[in-house]
């Protein structure tokens, strides 16, 4: 596998990793709060879009729960072997 190959591999699966939790958590909620709106009959976009913006601000405040040291730790190892990556061959 070329070697471009392999830090696009690195990179993508530490995106998913980082990600895949608040993907997760807000469709949870976005299913709890439809749900909610099918056996309440109750149909407005507020409702339907208060929760979820309010997961996403307690997310945000919370430094993404991870996954800002997730990317952290990605350039930490991406920085502390840039040397071996110029002279390595990309192809």
């Amino acid at each position: 596998m070329p070697f471009y190959l392999q830090l696009l591999q690195t990179a993508l699966s530490t995106e998913l990793m980082a990600i895949l939790p608040i993907i997760g958590l807000l469709l949870v909620v976005g299913l709890a709060t439809a749900i909610l709106q099918a056996v309440l009959q109750f149909e407005d976009t507020a409702f339907s879009l208060a929760p979820k913006t309010i997961v996403m601000i307690l997310i945000a405040l919370g430094g993404g729960w991870g996954m800002l040291a997730a990317f952290e730790n990605l350039a930490v190892l991406w920085i502390s072997h840039a040397g071996s990556y110029i002279t390595r061959p990309w192809s």
